[in-house]
């Protein structure tokens, strides 16, 4: 999955960035949009998808899986979108503490 929120995006809710590890905290924050993402895609899919997707994961391309969701999972962006959308708010809701710990 790519990284859907950026060093600009983290400027954009007035997160300091100064005396932080950008390149962590992005990761982290991406990584848990990741696991946010994959768990309501599985809460969409039924059981033979659920274990067709995991055998792809196993063994196919990030590309190839990205197409097979975009194909079996409709609201694949929205889904993205909205789970962004919350992690954004709950950073923004606490921009306050994060600032100070920079």
């Amino acid at each position: 999955m790519q990284d859907y929120i950026t060093e600009d995006t983290l400027k954009k809710l007035n997160i300091s960035l100064k005396d932080q590890d950008v390149e962590s905290l992005l990761a982290h924050l991406n990584e848990e949009l990741e696991e946010r993402v994959g768990a309501e895609i599985t809460d969409t899919l039924d059981d033979t998808q659920l274990q067709a997707l995991v055998q792809l994961q196993e063994k196919a391309s990030e590309a190839e899986v990205g197409e097979w969701l975009k194909t079996n999972v409709p609201d694949f962006e929205q889904i993205i979108s909205d789970e962004t959308d919350i992690l954004l708010g709950e950073l923004a809701e606490n921009v306050d503490g994060i600032n100070s710990v920079a």
